[in-house]
């Protein structure tokens, strides 16, 4: 049986991530601890992952290996599939693997080059307060919380995103009143047309 392959796939935004971070914050590798509603049953080298709803299934081992720094550890997870450290594991409700072993692609990855400047260039103006400015509209004013030199230095990154989404949205004179064939390709002018020719007698 054929399945139909998913218009919008599943990205890393939408499954269920487990945060080695997090577990260190909340003190889960200094003495057992377990978190029912995750599933998750930590241990100083070690989670035991369980499936929800199903006590019954083996639970996965993922190692959790310790890093020394200059001041104390940091501890990672082991993927199981690439056996590399991790930060995040994304649980597909049976395994947890990393994001590169389970194929997962951030939302943000699946959006045009465009998109992306237009998003980056709406959450800067919105963190100076413009919320509806567009890209080519004056510049907002510095707020009165906002330092001169934080400011200085986003209205930079705004000039240089903002210059890269104009130039891709851009409509060229060129290509305007160019003629296009019934695939919709661009037709050679007149002048290349003949250079071709003259250039295939010679």
């Amino acid at each position: 049986m054929r399945y139909r392959k998913s218009t919008h796939p599943v990205t890393a935004d939408h499954r269920p991530e487990i945060d080695i971070r997090s577990l260190a914050r909340h003190g889960a590798f200094k003495r057992p601890m377990k978190y029912p509603f995750q599933g998750i049953e930590t241990d100083h080298d070690h989670i035991r992952l369980f499936t929800p709803g199903n006590r019954q299934r083996p639970p996965q081992i993922i190692a959790v290996q310790w890093r020394r720094l200059t001041f104390g550890e940091r501890p990672f997870l082991i993927c199981s599939r690439c056996n590399k450290r991790r930060v995040y594991l994304y649980f597909d409700g049976l395994f947890a693997y990393c994001r590169v072993c389970a194929d997962l692609r951030f939302l943000s990855q699946r959006k045009r080059a465009r998109t992306r400047l237009l998003i980056r260039s709406h959450r800067i103006r919105v963190s100076l307060g413009d919320q509806f400015g567009k890209p080519g509209d004056k510049f907002p004013p510095r707020p009165f919380n906002r330092k001169q030199r934080g400011y200085r230095k986003a209205i930079a990154a705004l000039r240089s995103i903002e210059s890269k989404y104009l130039n891709a949205t851009a409509i060229t004179h060129r290509n305007l009143y160019r003629e296009r064939d019934e695939l919709g390709r661009f037709i050679a002018e007149e002048i290349d047309t003949q250079t071709i020719t003259d250039e295939g007698e010679t």
